[in-house]
């Protein structure tokens, strides 16, 4: 009897023990994907911690729209061994310069760190060959020249990743600043578009096209977590004014997020 007591009392415990686990490894999914809130949000990372982006354009194919390249991309099986922690279509509605002549929209993929890029790129880039469903390529055609940034972030916010959410960007010279003045900018320009805006600073690191010399470039973006989050914080930004700044920023651009992928959705 003592026997059978111990082992209940064994499998007992080695069941709480296992329901703890799950819900600490719960718990750190959690935190991750809390990181990412219209584009990204950072309360799982911290204000100074760095996220790294792999981001690349593509094209839709003849007879898809962006909804459906959405919808085929949602769809596909995502490996935890491979996958990025949060994938973003970034689709342009109306965008400076010339990305719109060439391009239709933004894949963008996200990591904790460097080294869990290069564990995650490692494994997907050694699967066994094959193919089941569609493609990227059935969807999309995409250029080869990736970029890999480094994203800050000038808060803390938690909420849930929508599905869709609009998105303001703005490319600047830092004209000798640094990238913690930049993130000073963003702070203030965070406040001017209003209690719902999120904004962070991203960097280039590796690839994409030249950048004068002695002059680098930060992107800095301002996300919602609504379309009507949106469109009320752009009109309260035309009731604000923007301090003096030494960087020199681009018209803004806007954009079209639809969340792909996310570690636990």
């Amino acid at each position: 009897m003592q026997q059978a007591l111990n082992v209940g009392n064994s499998s007992c415990i080695a069941k709480k023990l296992k329901i703890i686990e799950l819900e600490v490894l719960n718990m750190k999914f959690k935190l991750i994907i809390l990181t990412f809130w219209g584009i990204l949000t950072a309360p799982a990372f911290g204000q100074t911690d760095n996220i790294v982006e792999r981001s690349f354009a593509c094209n839709i194919n003849d007879g898809y729209t962006m909804r459906d390249v959405a919808e085929v991309a949602r769809n596909w099986e995502w490996s935890e061994d491979a996958a990025p922690a949060v994938v973003i279509f970034r689709s342009a509605v109306a965008v400076a310069g010339e990305f719109q002549n060439d391009w239709d929209f933004v894949f963008a993929s996200y990591y904790p760190s460097y080294a869990d890029m290069v564990e995650k790129r490692g494994v997907f880039l050694n699967r066994p060959g094959g193919r089941t469903g569609n493609t990227l390529s059935d969807i999309a055609t995409c250029g080869d020249r990736v970029r890999i940034s480094n994203m800050r972030f000038t808060s803390e916010r938690d909420g849930d990743i929508p599905e869709f959410s609009l998105a303001a960007s703005y490319v600047c010279d830092l004209n000798g600043t640094t990238m913690d003045d930049a993130l000073g900018n963003a702070r203030a320009g965070e406040d001017a578009f209003g209690p719902s805006a999120r904004a962070s600073v991203t960097r280039r690191a590796f690839g994409g096209p030249a950048i004068q010399a002695g002059n680098p470039q930060v992107t800095i973006q301002f996300s919602y977590p609504s379309a009507a989050d949106f469109g009320t914080g752009l009109d309260a930004f035309q009731q604000n004014t923007l301090p003096d700044m030494a960087m020199q920023c681009s018209s803004g651009s806007m954009w079209a997020q639809y969340l792909i992928h996310a570690i636990d959705n």
